[in-house]
């Protein structure tokens, strides 16, 4: 067990602020660890914030990074000011490093300062880029089928960093002084209301506006949130603080005109580009709800307790980085491109346009405690931010549909990864009915299970060559050039499977995160992951069998039966 953990954050406000769970779970694992914190100069405010770090290191990793671009320093002197910084923590002898940064520098920063226990990404000794822990490389995994994700980036961190453990919520420390600040802000906003004839409501309560976001595409259109503030101004007496940075001023901007244009006559607080990181923390904890994109004051308003209300358009997937913890709500477009892929290249937004204004007013007075309910929901899945059975984070859909091919392969994938990765049943209530693929699948199987037999066959040709002395050279090469076949062929038929892309696209990942040197060792690893592969392919066959023939439930992977033939064609899979 680690007593001194090093967590390596250096890319955004967000991230750092969802490590503060990650934190707490290393203290359940060993009460008594002290813990450390690497962070971007520029996030060094944030990090102040957080509870519980014994001391924070912050460096100016975006200077290097310009400095080495721009080439002001030659290689030698960037290297020696690297070393300069980094041989305190090397010295510090950490019993683990957590990088959750994924990125091949902070993995050279990882290596370089060293641990027994380096998780996340690190890099070889021929400079290779490695991802150590199977919860964080399933974290570089679940790109490639997103919809099928069910954990929160929060749950990953700390999984990974740590294990499985109790829930443990997001939580910001307000410092006085910002606290003081933001009550007279507010209490400054007040008076100059009652001194305006055109302003006679003095709110009630204030409501947190963050209309603007760090990329176009993930944020709702800013004439959107004019109009919903409009609404709720029509329906209670509320204030509205308009937050964000300097380059978010014009989108701020229209969504104020729209909401003068909407006839909105509640007042205005315009906090945009005139906060310190404390004092927007202080003044998100002094209102009762935050309308927004999602961005990194989304998570300091859950880490004060104020509820969220989370636009998530874009290429935002609100299961990896929504609202954490009860409380919360999350509104996604129903469209069938939501969310988008990250190198996809939008020409119409069509996502922004489906969120009715006067929907999200009504989830607003509803999550004030102001109104019903919406009645309806057209255009829209509404959902709930929850935590379920096993301690982690989730989403309940309270309105609008939902697909039942990715609801259903997303609980199955939820549990067994966890069942796979943690080694421990999970207590979610089991799946009852079928896949609405089930035949489908069969089929697919049915192709695959020779196909991944011929892989293994193939991979353990070229074990074998590997360790001959000589090397027969053209024998390897037509050896790898039929596995090269073999693999493409198999992944082609996999990929596009619910049921058997997920473990694919690890098979990919784990065929090629090797540290072993040598050839001979390489090829063996190689091996490992084809047979790691062939094995899961019919731990996933038989569990979608379990739930046609029992309709009870998938068992614990552990568990499984994998002898017991299938009541179905297809589903009579050999585990070697």
């Amino acid at each position: 067990m680690s007593r001194q953990v090093l967590i390596i954050n250096i890319t955004r406000m967000g991230d750092l602020v969802q490590t503060v769970p990650l934190l707490a779970r290393l203290r359940h694992e060993r009460p008594e660890v002290e813990v450390d914190l690497v962070v971007d100069v520029s996030f060094a405010p944030v990090a102040a914030l957080l509870p519980g770090f014994r001391q924070v290191f912050a460096f100016n990793f975006h200077g290097l990074v310009d400095d080495s671009r721009a080439m002001a320093k030659d290689l030698v002197s960037l290297y020696a000011d690297v070393e300069a910084w980094v041989k305190p923590l090397r010295d510090a002898r950490y019993d683990r490093i957590v990088n959750l940064t994924f990125n091949r520098r902070s993995g050279l920063m990882a290596s370089c300062i060293g641990a027994p226990d380096i998780r996340g990404v690190s890099v070889s000794a021929d400079g290779s880029t490695l991802v150590r822990d199977p919860w964080m490389a399933y974290f570089t995994d679940l790109h490639h089928y997103r919809r099928l994700n069910r954990f929160n980036l929060v749950d990953l961190y700390a999984l990974g960093g740590s294990g499985p453990g109790p829930f443990s919520p997001l939580a910001v420390t307000v410092p006085r002084k910002a606290a003081e600040w933001a009550k007279s802000f507010l209490r400054l906003a007040v008076r100059s209301i009652s001194h305006s004839p055109a302003l006679n409501v003095k709110p009630k309560l204030w409501i947190a506006v963050q209309a603007g976001a760090s990329e176009a595409i993930k944020a709702w259109r800013p004439e959107y949130f004019g109009r919903t503030m409009a609404a709720l101004s029509h329906r209670l007496r509320v204030g509205f603080v308009m937050i964000g940075t300097k380059q978010e001023r014009g989108m701020v901007e229209e969504a104020i005109a729209a909401y003068r244009a909407a006839g909105g006559f509640s007042p205005l607080c315009n906090a945009v580009g005139q906060t310190t990181l404390p004092e927007l923390a202080a003044l998100l904890a002094e209102c009762r709800l935050l309308l927004t994109n999602d961005t990194g004051p989304m998570h300091l308003a859950v880490g004060v307790g104020t509820p969220v209300i989370d636009l998530s358009v874009g290429h935002v997937d609100f299961r990896e980085t929504g609202p954490y913890g009860p409380g919360h709500w999350v509104i996604q477009p129903d469209i069938d491109c939501a969310p988008c892929g990250f190198d996809h290249i939008c020409f119409h937004h069509a996502c922004k346009d489906r969120i009715d204004c006067d929907q999200v007013a009504e989830l607003g007075l509803y999550t004030l405690h102001a109104g019903s309910f919406p009645a309806h929901a057209t255009g829209i899945r509404l959902y709930e931010s929850a935590v379920d059975e096993d301690g982690l984070a989730d989403y309940v859909l309270r309105a609008g549909r939902s697909d039942p091919l990715t609801e259903w392969y997303g609980s199955f994938w939820r549990r067994y990864w966890f069942e796979s990765l943690t080694r421990r049943p999970s207590r979610r209530a089991p799946l009852s009915t079928p896949a609405p693929d089930y035949e489908a699948a069969g089929q697919v199987f049915s192709r695959l299970q020779p196909l991944a037999d011929q892989l293994v066959a193939e991979a353990e040709k070229l074990a074998q060559l590997s360790r001959q002395c000589p090397l027969p050279v053209k024998s390897l090469k037509e050896a790898q050039a039929r596995f090269g076949e073999a693999r493409q062929h198999a992944v082609r038929v996999a990929a596009s499977s619910p049921a058997f892309g997920p473990p694919t696209v690890a098979f990919l990942r784990e065929a090629s995160n090797a540290e072993d040197e040598g050839l001979p060792a390489l090829a063996l690893a190689q091996l490992r992951a084809c047979r790691v592969w062939r094995k899961r392919l019919a731990e996933v066959a038989c569990l979608l069998g379990s739930v046609k023939k029992t309709e009870i439930g998938i068992e614990h992977v552990a568990g499984v039966d994998h002898s017991r033939p299938s009541s179905v064609p297809g589903f009579q899979p050999t585990v070697n």
